[in-house]
């Protein structure tokens, strides 16, 4: 699989590909998203995106096209998008989702009150007012050596 950073020719398309999974994408374009495109064979098969800068970056919405679903794309997308948190200097990644708690758990995320959650997730957009309070809010510690 190859990944590149998504640029301004695949906006519309990631849009899509995240309306269409029922995910946050208005606000895909903003200058602190890094958003990235997965392919084989030169076709896309998912997208990921991390926000933010310093220790405690924001997992943005992972989206594996339909007809690649049930492979383990899911869990190939998360561990690069680990790798690259870390070689940005993150320590910690932070999401919120509304239907995949188990898969980030299974992935060593822990399920936390958004109450924990510090300042630098809060203040985001997709924080305060794209996902609802009703998101569960999990985090996960990067060990930068492993990756």
């Amino acid at each position: 699989m190859e990944t590149r950073k998504a640029g301004p020719g695949d906006l519309d398309h990631l849009r899509k590909s995240l309306s269409q999974a029922g995910l946050p994408f208005s606000d895909v374009s903003e200058p602190d998203r890094q958003f990235y495109r997965f392919e084989v064979d030169g076709q896309w098969v998912a997208y990921g995106g991390l926000e933010g800068a310093g220790c405690d970056l924001l997992l943005r919405s992972i989206v594996v096209c339909e007809t690649h679903r049930g492979e383990g794309l899911g869990k190939v997308v998360l561990s690069e998008l680990e790798r690259f948190a870390v070689s940005q200097g993150a320590v910690r990644l932070h999401l919120l989702t509304q239907g995949a708690t188990g898969f980030f758990a299974a992935n060593g995320y822990e399920l936390l009150g958004r109450d924990e959650a510090p300042a630098a997730i809060t203040q985001t957009v997709q924080f305060k007012h794209l996902c609802p309070a009703s998101a569960s809010y999990l985090r996960k510690t990067l060990n930068g050596p492993l990756y």
